[in-house]
């Protein structure tokens, strides 16, 4: 679920002509029995348990989608180096970009055309992270221009008194430098939901204080772009301006909204339900298409439960966790203690600890902290990244 986590926005991103997604789509479970007295509408999201009327899951299927990307084939876009997407109308001159990009004569330009792969467009990601001239750095240089940024991610989101963290720092002294937060589960748990994060989404919450690269000029320039002109649907533009996660990421609604409950619809093609499954003569969309004759609804059961326990995070609960200031996290023990700040180098006369209180609503937290949140979550990112 964290190393190869579901896109949220599978259903339009599957028949993109360079999909850089290579995680598998979402697969799910039918009852072997196929019968209404049973489960027969049933929809699993695990095999590795019975279905409600004790039977094995052993129909393997996955649905089927008929979105292709977001914007509509018939318009065209100029993106500038550091990505703001405009269209590629009248109103957008040649003359108005030279003069905004500093060029006073045509004879300092060269056109040059190149084939983009998907390990470019992967590239252009990474270099979307944390430079402000993602193109030039991707097509030309080969690697980013990285330009720091002192600014402090500082947002505000809808209070929720449930979620109070409490985490320990252990800080060197003589320049406030955190060596490593000592947290228990809820602590990993949050950090690790970061990976579930549809970056739209993170940039979406941090408005206009994101540092990230040139995220946020590609994010506002999509959403002043008109709905009706240039996407094929309200639903597509939103899927990239407020993309939510993936319904199975239940720890993530406490900071991004979790999708709704879906729809599901089981079209067949034989004489009854039963004979089309059994004859593999069906499949399962999450799109009602009037277009079909045979529709049954299908309801998405969750039985990954079953084997999760009660409580919904990642890591094992009683332990506690220690996360470094370069992301390694791992179980705490004296001897990991001892051994994080024997690598540092720092004498145990320049270590102080602090015990701080980590909420939704933004804090008023020493600047160690916040630093220390802003490197957990650039990392966090170009890990991730890294993994796929």
């Amino acid at each position: 679920m964290l190393l190869q986590p579901i896109n949220s926005s599978e259903d339009y991103c599957n028949f993109l002509t360079l999909n850089i997604d290579d995680t598998p789509p979402a697969t799910y479970f039918l009852c072997t029995i196929v019968d209404d007295n049973c489960c027969g509408n049933g929809l699993y999201t695990s095999s590795d348990t019975n279905c409600a009327g004790g039977n094995p899951l052993t129909h393997l299927v996955s649905l089927k989608h008929f979105h292709k990307g977001f914007v509509t084939s018939s318009a065209s876009f100029v993106i500038t180096d550091d990505l703001i997407v405009m269209p590629n109308s009248k109103h957008v001159t040649s003359f108005g970009l030279l003069q905004n990009c500093g060029i006073k004569t045509t004879s300092s330009l060269k056109e040059m055309t190149f084939e983009v792969t998907k390990e470019k467009v992967l590239d252009l990601l990474k270099c979307a992270l944390i430079s402000k001239s993602p193109l030039t750095d991707t097509f030309l240089r080969n690697e980013p221009s990285v330009e720091e940024s002192s600014k402090i991610l500082n947002y505000d989101v809808e209070d929720n008194a449930d979620i109070q963290i409490s985490v320990k720092l252990v800080i060197r002294k003589s320049d406030g430098k955190v060596l490593y937060a000592q947290g228990e589960e809820d602590f990993v748990d949050m950090l690790l939901t970061f990976l579930s994060f549809p970056l739209g989404g993170v940039v979406s919450k941090i408005r206009e204080n994101c540092s990230l690269g040139s995220i946020d000029k590609l994010y506002k320039s999509i959403v002043v772009l008109e709905e009706n002109k240039y996407f094929k649907s309200t639903k597509a533009k939103k899927r990239l301006v407020d993309p939510q996660v993936a319904s199975q990421f239940k720890l993530s609604n406490k900071i991004l909204p979790l999708q709704p409950d879906m729809e599901y619809y089981c079209y067949y093609d034989g004489q009854s339900f039963k004979e089309s499954i059994i004859d593999n003569q069906f499949f399962i969309s999450d799109e009602y298409r009037k277009d079909e004759k045979n529709c049954k609804n299908m309801f998405l059961l969750d039985n990954f439960k079953a084997w999760r326990g009660s409580r919904e995070g990642y890591v094992k609960e009683l332990k506690m966790y220690v996360a470094t200031d370069d992301l390694i996290v791992a179980q705490s023990s004296p001897i990991s203690s001892l051994n994080l700040i024997d690598s540092s180098e720092t004498s145990l006369d320049d270590l102080k600890e602090e015990v701080v209180t980590i909420g939704l609503k933004e804090v008023r937290l020493t600047k160690t902290l916040w630093i220390f949140h802003l490197h957990l979550f650039v990392l966090l990112v170009l890990v991730y990244l890294v993994i796929i």
